[in-house]
């Protein structure tokens, strides 16, 4: 072996890494670096005012579906929910009730006379009329339970959690305080006196359905005598007067 193999070799020279540039520096402009910064500027501004139309675009889309929404389930003259609200919200409490062991009650009101409201003052005093039954309903109701314009004249409350008889004739007793004053059309002012009908789950029905009817049935049976008022009652004294429109100090076509 030479000796020459163990002789020191030369020490090999190491690649300069240049060094970064400062944070500092700024890049090169090209010539048309002004034009460019320009573009890039209205680039930006555009893009806000495409984020600003979308934003508007989507709050008119959620005001659609809301407006969508509250005509499928709620009542366009009086705000109430409507029958299609109503029946989601009596299966559900059913459903509770079921497991839970509750109680519903479901109150059936129908207006007295109301056809002679509108033939005497018109539809539009009908429907103001309406919309002040629709106010004290929901005036004088706990906030578990629902008030449903089901149809005409004709509204549907919805009691959960009923402990027993004594709060079916505690809840009439309160419609009737609600009811009984005289409605203001115009200048005039009437009473539309109210049939009540009630139906308890699971006594008289299981079903949305069978006690809706069970419900409608005591109501016709307290509008036409066949059934004493005990839950309900046609007028705030007991008498049979199914409309009175008082105008000017007199009584309008009393029945």
């Amino acid at each position: 072996m030479s000796s020459n193999e163990f002789a020191p070799r030369a020490a090999t020279a190491v690649p300069r890494i240049p060094s970064p540039r400062s944070a500092s520096a700024a890049p090169p402009c090209s010539a048309n670096c002004g034009e460019e910064l320009t573009a890039a500027r209205l680039e930006v501004i555009a893009l806000r005012e495409r984020e600003r139309a979308l934003r508007r675009d989507l709050t008119a889309l959620a005001a659609a579906l809301e407006h969508l929404r509250r005509f499928a389930y709620y009542d366009d003259l009086t705000g109430l929910p409507n029958r299609r609200l109503l029946a989601d919200r009596m299966r559900q409490a059913i459903a509770r009730a079921l497991r839970y062991r509750e109680r519903i009650a479901l109150v059936f009101i129908d207006l007295d006379g109301f056809k002679l409201i509108n033939d005497t003052f018109g539809h539009a005093a009908g429907d103001h009329v309406l919309q002040q039954v629709a106010a004290r309903l929901t005036a004088c109701m706990r906030a578990s339970d629902t008030a449903c314009r089901y149809g005409g004249d004709e509204f549907v409350i919805l009691l959960p959690e009923v402990d027993g008889p004594e709060d079916e004739l505690t809840v009439a007793a309160k419609l009737r305080e609600c009811l009984a004053p005289r409605y203001t059309v115009g200048t005039a002012t009437v009473a539309a006196t109210v049939s009540v009908g009630t139906a308890v789950y699971p006594a008289d029905g299981d079903t949305f359905g069978s006690l809706l009817r069970a419900a409608d049935l005591s109501m016709y049976r307290v509008k036409t005598g066949e059934r004493p008022p005990d839950v309900g009652s046609r007028h705030p004294s007991g008498a049979s007067l199914s409309f009175g429109a008082v105008a000017n100090g007199s009584v309008l076509s009393p029945q």
